[in-house]
């Protein structure tokens, strides 16, 4: 979702350019997304920030014609869940601002808290199948493993991939300092780092592993940021994958290695550049 002053100095930009007297110049611009989900990203900001960066706070707003889907249909197969979830976004599950939710039985399932290893557990949970040996990958499709925080998926897809049959391979990156003219920083330091937005320095992949695409490298053949794939074959500079989803199912892709640069919202002191294959 993008934040509301990038979309009123479109307005602004448009209105200069043909009509200044009607919203967006004339032009007819289309918005989507769901208000009531997505928000503007704004880091280490109170909601309060957040809500007033957002396009329904701006002046634009009213102004706009606003059209709703009727139907869910990444939802249609499940249509309880699809009601509980309407309900969450439209805050009648809440009698107050801040409320404990109550989840359905069928969305939770409690964990020993005693288990040494609870990563284990998850993932016999969620993939039983990899402690039989054989699978088919389809099943990456239908199932995941869900955290916010991107050391817990790091943890947990190097959890996973012990786990994976078949020979790992190990890819590394190459870093480098783009404004670090004194080399204050060394590249073993470099290398720990993991912003955001960016694979990690040490990338271990095995055959018939899922990845995901973290850039958008040529989305007319579906190569596009969040497309799911699975690792056929290993080259030095390039990694042979299968697209999993979408109307590109079945394609066999080859992906290169790139330049990936850290996001400019990172509190790094420096900037570096990271040379690796754009997957997770």
């Amino acid at each position: 979702m993008s934040k509301r002053q990038n979309i009123e100095s479109l307005d602004h930009l448009l209105r200069d350019l043909c009509n200044p007297e009607q919203i967006f110049g004339g032009k007819i611009v289309v918005f989507g997304g769901d208000f009531r989900q997505t928000l503007p990203i704004l880091p280490r900001k109170s909601q309060r920030e957040v809500l007033e960066a957002s396009l329904f706070s701006s002046h634009l707003w009213p102004k706009l014609t606003k059209f709703s889907l009727s139907e869910n249909l990444r939802a249609r197969d499940d249509p309880e869940f699809a009601r509980f979830l309407l309900a969450l976004c439209n805050g009648e599950l809440q009698t107050k601002e801040y409320e404990n939710i109550e989840l359905p039985d069928g969305l939770v399932r409690v964990l020993d808290s005693d288990d040494p290893n609870p990563i284990s557990g998850l993932a016999a949970l969620a993939f039983p199948e990899l402690d039989l040996g054989t699978f088919d990958p389809d099943i990456f499709t239908n199932r995941a493993i869900l955290t916010p925080l991107n050391d817990d998926v790091d943890a947990i897809n190097d959890a996973l991939i012990d786990k994976f049959p078949g020979k790992a391979v190990t890819y590394t990156s190459h870093d480098s300092m783009l404004d670090d003219t004194c080399a204050v920083y060394p590249a073993e330091f470099i290398n720990k780092l993991n912003p955001g937005g960016m694979s990690p320095h040490k990338l271990i992949l095995k055959e018939n592993c899922p990845v995901i695409l973290i850039r958008n490298l040529q989305p007319s053949l579906g190569l596009c940021n969040g497309t799911r794939l699975i690792c056929k074959r290993f080259l030095p500079n390039t990694i042979e994958c299968v697209i999993m989803t979408g109307q590109h199912k079945g394609d066999c892709v080859l992906i290169p290695r790139i330049k990936l640069l850290a996001s400019s919202l990172t509190n790094y002191p420096f900037r570096f550049q990271r040379n690796r294959f754009p997957l997770k």
